[in-house]
C-alpha cells in the first residue's frame, strides 16, 4: 500500500485484522457513537467561536470608543471654537446645514460662534467630537466623510448618518465605515423601524447625461 491511498474501510479491515474480536468491539462502539461525538464537538466549537467573537467585537468596540474618546479630548486641548469650524467647514468640507443638524444648534448660532465665540462647554464637546469622528471615520478607510454621512445606507431607503447621529452612536458607525459591520445590521440594532420610517418612493438611476437622477419607483 505504500504511495497508494488508503481508504477508511481499508484503515478498518487491517486494524480488526491485526488486533482482533477486541478491536472489533472498540469499532462498532466507536462507530456508533461517532456522529453523536463529532455533533458534541461541533456545538461546543461553534459556542467558542461565538465567544471569541463576541470579546472581539466588544473589544473592537471599545477601543474605537476610546480612540475618539482621545481624539475628542486632544482636540478640546489643541483647538479653539473658530479653528474647530473651519476644520469642519473648510478642511472637512461639511456644509453649514449639516453642521448644524448633527450638533443640534442652528446655523445662525454656528456663524455666531465663527465670529464671537461664546460656545457652551457642552457645544464645545460636541463640536469636537463631531471632528473627531469625521477624522477618525477617514483613518478607518472612508476616503471623504463629509459626503460619505450624507449617502443613503440602504438602496430604497432615505436614511443616512446624518439623520442618525449622536455621539453615543459614533463607534457603531465608526465600525461601519471600516467595513465590520453591514449597514442593514447597524440599522436593525440602533433603529428597529427604519424600514417602515424611511422607505423611499423614488429610486436613482443614471439619466442620459450621465447623471444621477431620481424617478418614482415602478
Amino acid at each position: 500500500m505504500s504511495g497508494a491511498t488508503v481508504s477508511r474501510q481499508e484503515l478498518r479491515d487491517l486494524l480488526l485484522e491485526v488486533t482482533g474480536p477486541a478491536a472489533e468491539w472498540a469499532v462498532e462502539r466507536g462507530t456508533s457513537t461517532n456522529h453523536r461525538a463529532i455533533d458534541a464537538q461541533w456545538r461546543e466549537d461553534v459556542a467558542l467561536a461565538r465567544g471569541r467573537h463576541r470579546q472581539a467585537e466588544h473589544g473592537r468596540h471599545h477601543n474605537r470608543r476610546d480612540w475618539l474618546t482621545h481624539r475628542r479630548r486632544e482636540l478640546l486641548r489643541t483647538r479653539t471654537v473658530q479653528e474647530l469650524l473651519h476644520e469642519l467647514s473648510v478642511d472637512q468640507g461639511m456644509t453649514w446645514v449639516d453642521m448644524s443638524r448633527m450638533l443640534r444648534v442652528s446655523v445662525p448660532a454656528l456663524r455666531k460662534w465663527r465670529k464671537a465665540g461664546g460656545v457652551s462647554p457642552e457645544n464645545r464637546d460636541r463640536l469636537a467630537g463631531l471632528a473627531a469622528f469625521l477624522q477618525v471615520l477617514y483613518e478607518a478607510g472612508v476616503r471623504d466623510p463629509a459626503q460619505w454621512i450624507t449617502q443613503p445606507l440602504v438602496d430604497g431607503y432615505t436614511v443616512t448618518i446624518l439623520d442618525l447621529y449622536a455621539p453615543d452612536l459614533a463607534p457603531e458607525f465608526i465600525e461601519l465605515g471600516a467595513g465590520d459591520a453591514t449597514s442593514v445590521m447597524l440599522l436593525d440594532r440602533i433603529e428597529p423601524q427604519w424600514r417602515e420610517t424611511y422607505k423611499s418612493e423614488y429610486e436613482v438611476f443614471s439619466a442620459e447625461d450621465g447623471m444621477p437622477a431620481l424617478r418614482p419607483r415602478g
